[in-house]
């Protein structure tokens, strides 16, 4: 039994050799070119699972290290890596713990050496200000004795005073030190009344709790709030809140509360708020009960009751209530009133208004506007810049003058017709005696239609187009509708004209009555090739003929 235990116990020795020789000779691949040790230690981490231990207030991750390997062994690559920062390290416990190499420090600082000029005039100084200055910054890169950490910013940039005595250099103003912690977990009731006390806001926390409200430097895990979280610099995990996440910095994860989520970094993966979502630029999901602000790019969905808004681009789709607003492109934007942004790649759907630049997909609502769509906008009206705009005068059987305005697109645009026509009628007054007149007759009507083009001079328009007509009076009450299909052929005559014709079928469905209430239907066609009365209402239908000039 005792040599069991002794062969366990030996095995339990070499597991963690075997363990270290193993991530040791993983082979990797690292490029980096003077980029700050910080952001270098970062993304190794990040990229190939490695956390890394050390003191901030002797390491120094601002200086700049170059490193260009290709399917190396760890162990390899980390040598030549710290090799150039002056850091000693060793794999324990699952991770990189670094210590400054004060032997190889001392022999990169006993490497700089201030060249003078051959000749000094008297009133130069004794140091050439460009070697200086050129002198000062490689001195920054160094990790130094004298040393003032201030704050700790992505890059890992920080302050650094350097001994006179080294480079002959002005002592740079040194400023309070301030370090940030890791813990594994915190509980507290109020801000600055809980487990980290007077250093909560210095401190990251794996697990945090905060029972009311709680005030902390960082979360690298789960925070948990009854009423309010607010972090001083980024998240990495899951917030929950009663009523509100607020972070000073980044957040990557999820933040869930019962009123609102705001950030002012960046934000990636999820956001739920019950009345609003704040952040900087994001790659989420931000969903509100009112309102979700992005003040940068925003790449994800963006999902309200009332509006969202992207102050960049917004990749993704914004669904709200009433609007939404991009202030750059975007992608698609769904609306219960109207949409603004500038391109748009793929569509604006609202109840009243869209409002795009240059749209590259549709556009639906009751009014759409654009400097240039490539797809179909569908509206009521129909305003595109560089579209298809066209005003109309033409002559027909069934409307002698005829007034168009058309708006839109070549794929879809809107016809707002007037037409007008003149009769000789004879009719029985009201004192019974028969009366003659020349009476005018004319109609307002609605219209769609697209164009085809056929060739660079040539173009066909198939439209359809409804009207009241108001006959031999100002208004008539009763039914009286003209329906017409039109299919005509344009030819360029000039840079903005062309002239146009073709053949129109005609549907009139009419209760006119005359002055003794006695149903007469409508007049206006000239022949009829369908006359039939069905439900009290007269229809009649014919083939006409449309022709004029478009500008």
């Amino acid at each position: 039994m005792k040599t069991v235990w002794l062969t366990l116990g030996f095995l339990g020795l070499l597991l963690p050799i075997a363990v270290q020789a193993q991530v040791l000779q993983k082979k990797v691949s690292f490029h980096y070119e003077n980029e700050p040790l910080g952001a270098v230690l970062e993304d190794i981490s990040e990229t190939h699972g490695l956390r890394f231990s050390y003191s901030k207030n002797f390491v120094s991750l601002s200086q700049r290290v170059s490193l260009n390997v290709s399917a190396m062994p760890l162990q390899e690559a980390l040598d030549e890596l710290f090799e150039q920062a002056a850091i000693a390290y060793a794999y324990m416990g699952g991770q990189m713990v670094l210590k400054v190499d004060k032997a190889r420090e001392q022999e990169m600082l006993s490497q700089i050496r201030v060249p003078l000029p051959e000749k000094v005039k008297p009133y130069r100084p004794l140091i050439d200000p460009q070697q200086k200055e050129r002198n000062t910054q490689l001195a920054m890169n160094l990790p130094t004795i004298d040393r003032k950490v201030t704050k700790k910013v992505p890059g890992g940039k920080r302050v650094v005073t350097f001994s006179p005595e080294l480079m002959n250099l002005r002592p740079i103003e040194e400023v309070d030190p301030e370090f940030e912690e890791t813990r594994l977990a915190q509980v507290s009731l109020l801000p600055f009344l809980g487990t980290n006390l007077q250093n909560s806001r210095k401190v990251v926390n794996n697990v945090s709790l905060n029972i009311f409200w709680g005030a902390n430097g960082g979360v690298d895990g789960m925070e948990v709030g009854g009423l309010v979280n607010s972090i001083k610099n980024d998240v990495r995990g899951v917030q929950i809140a009663g009523l509100g996440n607020t972070v000073g910095g980044n957040t990557k994860g999820t933040q869930v509360s019962g009123l609102f989520n705001a950030n002012e970094g960046k934000v990636q993966g999820v956001q739920v708020g019950g009345i609003f979502n704040l952040s900087g630029p994001a790659e989420a999901v931000q969903t509100a009960g009112l309102f979700n602000v992005c003040r940068g790019d925003f790449t994800g969905v963006q999902a309200s009751g009332l509006f969202n808004t992207s102050e960049g681009e917004a990749k993704g789709a914004q669904v709200s209530g009433l609007f939404n607003v991009a202030k750059d492109e975007v992608d698609t934007q769904v609306s219960g009133l109207f949409n603004v942004a500038g391109d748009v790649q793929y569509g604006q759907v609202s109840a009243l208004l869209n409002r795009g630049k240059d749209v590259k997909g549709f556009q639906v609502g009751l009014i759409n506007i654009a400097d240039t769509i490539a797809g179909t906008p569908i509206g009521l009206i129909n305003i595109i810049k560089r579209g298809y705009n066209r005003v109309e005068f033409s002559a027909s059987e069934s409307m002698y003058g005829n007034f168009a305005v058309k708006l839109g697109a070549h794929s879809f645009y809107n016809i707002f017709h007037f037409g007008t026509r003149w009769d000789d009628v004879t009719f029985e007054g009201t004192d019974g005696e028969e009366k003659t007149g020349t009476f005018v007759s004319w109609s307002l009507g609605y219209g769609l239609g697209t164009a085809v083009q056929l060739s660079p001079s040539w173009l066909m328009n198939l439209e359809a187009v409804s009207m009241h007509v108001n006959e031999t009076e100002f208004w008539t009450d009763e039914l009286n509708w003209l329906n017409q299909f039109r299919m005509t052929f344009a030819v360029k005559t000039g840079r903005r004209t062309s002239f146009f014709a073709g053949p129109v079928g005609n549907l009139m469905i009419s209760k006119r009555m005359d002055r003794e209430g006695n149903q007469v239907g409508s007049n206006i066609m000239p022949y009829a090739i369908v006359d039939e009365y069905r439900n009290d209402q007269q229809i009649k239908a014919w083939v006409g003929f449309n022709a004029g000039i478009r500008f």
